[in-house]
């Protein structure tokens, strides 16, 4: 949906909000987070870890990696994830358990925080996170290996801006991101523009226009091919589905390699926790998704 720039009516304002306002609509949401760190303390306790890694001068720009317990040298891939949060709420310490298969795996996992809105505008939550791309591929990725940048929600946006950079700014002549996972995730902000969301994150119809995905899409005559997956939880809002069926649509007309992950039965929150569960069909989704298109050098 793409309001423009004049203000939309009361009953198109309310219509937004109850597409995209999950505090209204998931009270419960805080006991998914409480199961999420939980499993993230405990994993941290056993893992090999360090923390609060600095990516840049900001207190906020430091990141959490985790690192298998044998060195996999070239072969290991490497995942950042970029959390949730409207860009204004959450921290990195709740999602560490999303880690463990891919640790397990022989991967290293990095997860960001970023400066929260409204001490930071979406202009800069943006380039904090392609900043730590940067310093991932810059610190840590060895040749060989291939780097996955990941997210959900509002991470999921981060995701697709960091996929649609100019690396040239951070010193490299080329794409630097071999494959996104953007779980839940926002590519066109103009309707959040006009939800409560925007009360603390402060879009206007600018920076709504040069940070969105889909919007960006449309301007660039060329964009390097990196294949996607994309999921969002089937108890999710139309507005959800909407802003990735309208991703997938656009990155398949460029010709270019998107899938699609069922999560039946998910919400906004739990969709979290199939992610790291050997038993659930996205985590079965996830890891034949990087194996065809990471492992595989495709």
């Amino acid at each position: 949906m793409n309001v423009g720039d004049s203000a939309p009516g009361s009953h198109i304002r309310e219509a937004l909000e109850a597409q995209y306002n999950l505090r209204r609509s998931h009270p419960d949401r805080e006991e998914v987070y409480a199961r999420c760190a939980a499993r993230s303390e405990a994993f941290r306790a056993r893992t090999n870890s360090q923390c609060d890694v600095p990516y840049g001068p900001a207190p906020r720009q430091v990141l959490d990696i985790f690192s298998p317990d044998q060195d996999t040298g070239a072969a290991g891939s490497i995942l950042i994830f970029f959390h949730g949060g409207y860009w204004r709420a959450l921290d990195k310490s709740i999602f560490a358990f999303l880690a463990a298969p891919f640790v397990a795996a022989g991967w290293t996992v990095v997860l960001p925080n970023y400066t929260l809105a409204p001490a930071a505008t979406i202009d800069e939550i943006v380039q904090q996170a392609r900043s730590a791309v940067a310093w991932v591929a810059r610190e840590l990725r060895n040749d060989g290996q291939r780097l996955v940048v990941s997210g959900h929600s509002a991470g999921g946006h981060l995701t697709l801006m960091s996929i649609l950079s100019d690396w040239s700014e951070f010193g490299f002549d080329e794409q630097i991101v071999d494959a996104g996972i953007a779980v839940s995730g926002l590519f066109d902000l103009e309707p959040l523009r006009h939800t409560s969301v925007n009360d603390l994150v402060g879009l206007t119809a600018e920076s709504s226009a040069r940070n969105s995905p889909l919007n960006l899409l449309q301007l660039e005559s060329e964009i390097a091919p990196v294949p996607l997956l994309l999921t969002v939880g089937g108890l999710e809002t139309d507005g959800f589905y909407e802003q990735s069926n309208r991703l997938a649509e656009a990155w398949r007309a460029l010709g270019y390699t998107v899938a699609i992950a069922p999560a039946d039965g998910l919400d906004h929150f739990t969709i979290l926790e199939d992610m790291a569960d050997p038993a659930a069909a996205l985590y079965e989704a996830v890891f034949s998704f990087v194996d065809q298109h990471i492992a595989s050098g495709d």
